[in-house]
């Protein structure tokens, strides 16, 4: 629209300026007025049209669709047709028909859309029931997110094929949610869990969990072995180990979660920048800061800060530092100090995964052994207790996330 009306009022200057030219502006300036006007309404009348067709097709699909928009990844970026392709891969992974899916509670937000709790319920005739997870896709994603989420669930079905890995049961491509389908671990996230363990320490309350370094070294080795058989079979980086991305069951048995940025390299054979560059500056290594390639010794680094996080009860990296000053202190190689509660062995694990040069880092082959020729020394009986009284919002400011 600004063209055209600089458009119109050159041809106005020219009706001022040129007498000869008085007949062709008095025919080309109503002319080119009508044509905006007449593209207006065209635009409004698609808009009002579109608008319409989309309330319709909301419409008829009850309250699964409630948070259409409230989790939205991508609002500038509407992709109308959200069911994936149906491939030879996803097929053999359909949610089968005599199954579907009840009792939906959104947990969070995640990068694709909404996280869920829900129960999946057959109809045959012995009726069975089983609590399930299902990361969902936001029909607001974008036709690139859309591809990325269709080739999650195939990196799922194609790679997470070790029990410290999650994984995936069945998947929902050709119906909505579009979703794929994991099977629940009773205590969750396991930033949540230990974090509940610290409120509990700090009431001066019976603690919800009875965590000990024992226990530490049993979680930090189940991660290990799924991060050694990402990074051996498959010479895959993880991009974020880190305490938000482990699911903990109630034997304590641990599973790695957040799996996107691995499933991109995957299919791409490396991860963007744009992406990378969204975990928080705290789980960074130095390496990744100067913006360069992910490699397994960068997860190597980020495994330490796990195993604080853990032996802490959830306390935030650099408890005394900002995020922005975290770079130049560890460049003056600065590195946290040793939790009180935590033994010389486990901590000399961690320093050694944070070793400022990277090819100096261990593989994750030697941290896992090293983690098991270290246990029989790890205190069973003693439980953890909290370091500090943040609240979780104050947490999440000190972490440097995003809530």
């Amino acid at each position: 629209m600004d063209n055209l009306q600089q458009l119109t009022m050159n041809f106005s200057e020219d009706f001022h300026n040129n007498g000869n030219n008085q007949q062709i502006s008095v025919i080309i300036i109503p002319a080119l007025l009508s044509a905006s006007t007449l593209l207006g309404v065209v635009v409004i009348l698609w808009k009002t049209i579109r608008r319409k067709t989309v309330k319709g097709r909301e419409s008829g699909n009850g309250a699964a669709d409630d948070l259409v928009g409230v989790w939205a990844v991508n609002a500038a970026a509407v992709y109308e047709n959200s069911t994936c392709v149906l491939d030879s891969i996803l097929e053999k992974k359909q949610l089968p028909s005599e199954w579907r899916i009840v009792d939906r509670v959104v947990l969070c937000s995640g990068h694709y859309g909404p996280i869920s709790r829900a129960v999946l319920l057959c109809s045959g005739e012995a009726e069975d029931r089983q609590d399930v997870v299902l990361k969902e896709m936001s029909e607001h994603c974008s036709p690139g997110e859309v591809q990325d989420f269709t080739d999650l669930m195939r990196f799922h079905i194609e790679v997470c094929k070790h029990d410290n890995l999650v994984r995936m049961l069945w998947c929902q491509t050709q119906m909505r949610p579009t979703c794929f389908i994991m099977k629940t671990m009773t205590f969750g996230n396991l930033l949540a869990f230990l974090r509940d363990s610290h409120q509990g320490v700090q009431a001066t309350q019976e603690p919800a969990h009875r965590i000990t370094e024992k226990d530490v070294y049993s979680m930090a080795f189940q991660v290990g072995n799924g991060l050694e058989y990402l990074t051996g079979t498959h010479n895959l980086v993880h991009g974020y180990v880190a305490a938000c991305n482990v699911l903990i069951h109630d034997d304590m048995s641990v599973q790695l979660c957040g799996l996107g940025l691995a499933a991109i390299q995957y299919r791409t054979g490396s991860v963007p920048a744009q992406r990378a560059a969204q975990v928080p500056l705290k789980w960074q290594s130095p390496e990744r800061l100067k913006e360069t390639e992910l490699t397994e010794k960068s997860d190597v680094w980020s495994f330490g800060i796990l195993l604080y996080e853990m032996v802490t009860l959830g306390s935030p990296p650099y408890p005394n530092l900002k995020p922005s000053q975290v770079p130049s202190k560890l460049q003056k190689k600065y590195r946290m100090e040793q939790p009180k509660q935590c033994g010389d062995r486990l901590y000399g694990v961690m320093t050694n995964c944070w070793q400022w040069e990277a090819p100096r880092r261990p593989h994750f082959t030697d941290v896992v052994k090293q983690l098991q020729e270290t246990s029989d020394k790890a205190d069973r009986h003693r439980p953890l207790t909290a370091v500090d009284t943040l609240s979780w919002s104050e947490y999440l400011r000190v972490a440097g996330i995003s809530s």
